[in-house]
């Protein structure tokens, strides 16, 4: 279950064009959505993700399936969602979370440094979402993403109100 972004069977966690979904331009870029993984994302969230303030310095990725994941991250009632990004000058990928009603995603990785983690994901070969229910150890405010090197090490990376953080869970 952990390569196809569900949890326990459910789809829960996993994008669903049917919530509303706007098409994003590929552009042709390298790591671009170019017909690899699912081409839509939430109505709402495409406006962030497409802002040139966004693109200027990120990519939305599909290197891995699922390239978006859907859960409440923050904790607030409302549907948050997770888009695999790789940054425009570097190619160092990452997650940028956007959060309901937030106009600007808060990313980790993709030059931003995040616990064991680094500044570049591109170690993680299989990311899933991880229910609030299915803790602690961390205590969880909202849904947070496992991120993995599958047969070598985890991770949950969860926001804690302020900030997303890194609670290491094995190597």
């Amino acid at each position: 279950m952990r390569r196809t972004g569900t949890e326990h069977g459910s789809d829960r966690g996993r994008f669903s064009p049917s919530r509303g979904a706007s098409r994003l331009p590929t552009g042709g870029e390298p790591g671009a959505l170019a017909g690899a993984g699912p081409e839509h994302l939430p109505t709402w969230a495409a406006a962030v993700f497409e802002a040139p303030e966004f693109r200027r310095d990120y990519l939305l990725s599909a290197r891995l399936d699922p390239f978006l994941l859907e859960g409440d991250f923050d904790g607030d009632g409302r549907p948050d969602v997770a888009a695999l990004v790789s940054r425009r000058d570097t190619g160092a990928q990452g997650i940028a979370f956007l959060h309901a009603g937030s106009t600007r995603a808060i990313v980790v990785g993709a030059g931003h440094a995040l616990g064991n983690g680094g500044d570049d994901f591109s170690w993680m070969d299989a990311w899933s979402l991880h229910p609030r229910v299915a803790a602690p150890p961390p205590r969880l405010r909202g849904d947070a993403v496992l991120v993995e090197k599958l047969e070598s090490a985890s991770a949950i990376v969860h926001w804690d109100g302020t900030a997303y953080r890194w609670y290491q869970q094995g190597d």
